[in-house]
């Protein structure tokens, strides 16, 4: 299980888990044994916590529905009071945010195996949360850019100059979502008298990909390594306080290797069974 290989992970940013499902505490328990999971795995078999936190999926899964009961996949993050600071949650559950993906938003330090690229004006490490994923995981592109001094790269509302974006080359297995950047600083160019919102010093550009459903990866799991390339653009122009440098683009690859679906269920006497009429 993904979020198992990050336990640790976690636990050096002083952060705990815990997982909650309708299932039975005789479904967790199998499920826990087989999969060597170390954090718990909380029973909630009416879903009365689901409830409360209104993340119920009645649309989906309406009274009478075997499944009903499952909740919105997603993540709540609470403080050490129990109060909650941020969620990220998906529409459907055969799509969730990778737990290296949560990782990555929170700024955990990139592979050091990662590539990384020189130019005259920053280096730039690029990675993903994860290396391997399954269909419906959804997985962060990570670019960690370190500017030269005194170098800076526009950003989105500089007129008159190209951006930092990235360009993801669209294929039918991956959904694209928004680029998130950090916050831009205003530089101010005395001899043009202008103030421009630029990037500076380190800084992270983030890019959520989610992947196709299990039919999609049919075919390409058939293979003997089943892997996704990923392609794209990144667009920028950069310079200093003393040169402006002309607008550059730089192609960029990512290499996930895709994992087969677990489809392993619970004996069949401690499975869900369907509501009697």
């Amino acid at each position: 299980m993904e979020l198992e290989s990050q336990v640790e992970a976690f636990r050096r940013r002083g952060l705990g888990l815990a997982a909650v499902s309708y299932d039975s505490v005789a479904i967790l328990k199998d499920f826990s044994a087989r999969r060597k999971i170390t954090f718990p795995l909380l029973s909630d078999p009416d879903s009365s916590v689901i409830r409360a936190f209104g993340i119920l999926n009645e649309a989906d899964y309406p009274a009478g529905n075997l499944a009903h009961g499952v909740p919105y996949p997603g993540t709540f993050v609470t403080d050490a009071k129990g109060v909650v600071r941020s969620k990220l949650f998906e529409k459907t559950y055969v799509e969730r945010r990778t737990a290296g993906s949560l990782l990555a938003l929170a700024g955990e330090t990139a592979d050091p195996s990662a590539p990384e690229i020189s130019t005259p004006a920053f280096t730039l490490r690029t990675s993903a949360s994860n290396a391997m994923a399954a269909p419906g995981q959804r997985v962060t592109l990570v670019l960690d850019f370190d500017m030269r001094p005194s170098m800076h790269a526009y950003a989105a509302g500089a007129q008159g100059y190209r951006p930092l974006s990235l360009r993801v080359d669209p294929q039918a297995l991956v959904t694209v979502h928004e680029t998130v950047l950090p916050a831009s600083t205003p530089y101010r160019f005395a001899p043009l008298d202008e103030t421009v919102p630029v990037f500076e010093g380190r800084f992270r550009l983030t890019q959520d990909l989610t992947l196709a459903g299990g039919r999609d990866f049919a075919e390409l799991l058939k293979t003997p390594e089943p892997r996704l390339d990923v392609a794209g653009t990144l667009e920028y122009q950069v310079c200093s306080d003393k040169v402006c440098f002309p607008p550059a683009s730089l192609p960029l690859r990512w290499t996930i290797k895709i994992l087969p679906l677990d489809r392993e269920r619970s004996p069949e006497a401690i499975q869900h069974k369907p509501a009697r009429p």
